[in-house]
């Protein structure tokens, strides 16, 4: 219930986001085309894919709502990833459209007005800034992260335009233009990466990069009546779900206490690690007909079967 009340949330204000993009593009452009400003008309190529990208994320969180299903047992968690894939490749396309454009400026300067194009990067620096405050508490989620990552890129561009035209505007140096393009899609592709990186491991099914299992196996093995925990797979559903699978060591003695230390051991993983669906098969090194949840472990006979070659031996 409360991952869900999270979602609408973002999703409010990821629409709200969409709306006030919507308003630096035709800034950015209008800017760009008056002042001659291939940083301005970069930036707002960046926009366009913010605009993309934050409509994908907008849908993934409907999408993510919605119940699973017997087709889809886990529901529809991974379309958030799914999305966060597409926004790395859009921004790849970016940075390539920005470095050829920027080559070709340097090889062949344009005018361009500084004062202008650092007016209307101010107005496009605060409404970037308004936005990333607005989607900051929920960066958790990596399809909102992914559009954040956006924000702040054009926030950091923005600034460096504003710097870049007031320059322009005193020394008349026309390289800086295009020098500051690169230089916004070096920042990009770093965005970019940094969001494929994520999804990545998402899709292999990593462990979560901020968990350590060894972690994981000491809280577990504090819970009394257990011995150990191994076959540990720990894995990322979506954005903000974990599941785990292992094999739990119990005392011989405890095994008829195995519904206790189930229960114990799921809140001390939903607790201090977030992980909330998990598949754990007991074994002890003594299991006893009609012990529930019992498997042993390999090379340990079943007593019951020990019983048997011991009095077949001793028949022998």
């Amino acid at each position: 219930m409360q991952h869900a009340r999270v979602r609408v949330d973002a999703g409010a204000r990821l629409r709200l986001a969409l709306v006030l993009t919507a308003i630096v593009l035709v800034v950015e452009v209008v800017g760009g085309l008056w002042a001659q400003s291939l940083a301005l008309l970069s930036d707002a190529g960046h926009v366009v894919t913010d605009l993309v990208v934050l409509a994908l994320s907008t849908f993934a969180l409907r999408q993510v709502q919605r119940p699973a299903s017997p087709r889809r047992s886990f529901g529809y968690q991974r379309v958030g990833i799914l999305v966060a894939l597409l926004n790395a490749v859009l921004l790849g396309a970016v940075v390539v459209a920005i470095i050829v454009e920027a080559l070709h400026r340097l090889q062949h300067p344009s005018a361009v007005r500084g004062g202008l194009m650092a007016a209307a990067a101010v107005l496009g620096l605060g409404i970037s800034l308004l936005i990333a405050r607005s989607l900051q508490p929920m960066e958790r989620d990596l399809t909102v992260r992914s559009a954040l990552m956006h924000i702040w890129g054009d926030a950091w561009a923005s600034a460096g335009i504003i710097v870049a035209g007031l320059l322009i505007a005193v020394t008349g140096r026309l390289a800086i233009d295009p020098l500051l393009s690169l230089g916004i899609a070096a920042l990009i592709a770093w965005s970019a990466w940094r969001v494929l990186a994520a999804a990545i491991d998402i899709l292999l099914e990593s462990t979560p990069a901020d968990l350590q299992t060894d972690a994981v196996v000491t809280a577990v093995k504090r819970v009394p009546g257990v011995r150990d925990l191994h076959d540990l797979h720990i894995w990322s559903l979506g954005t903000q779900s974990r599941a785990m699978s292992a094999h739990l060591l119990i005392d011989d003695q405890r095994v008829i206490q195995a519904q206790d230390i189930l229960a114990e051991v799921r809140e001390v993983l939903a607790h201090e690690f977030e992980i909330e669906h998990t598949t754990i098969q007991f074994e002890s090194l003594v299991c006893r007909p009609g012990d529930v949840f019992c498997v042993q472990p390999e090379g340990h006979p079943h007593i019951d079967d020990a019983h048997e070659r011991m009095t077949r031996r001793a028949a022998g």
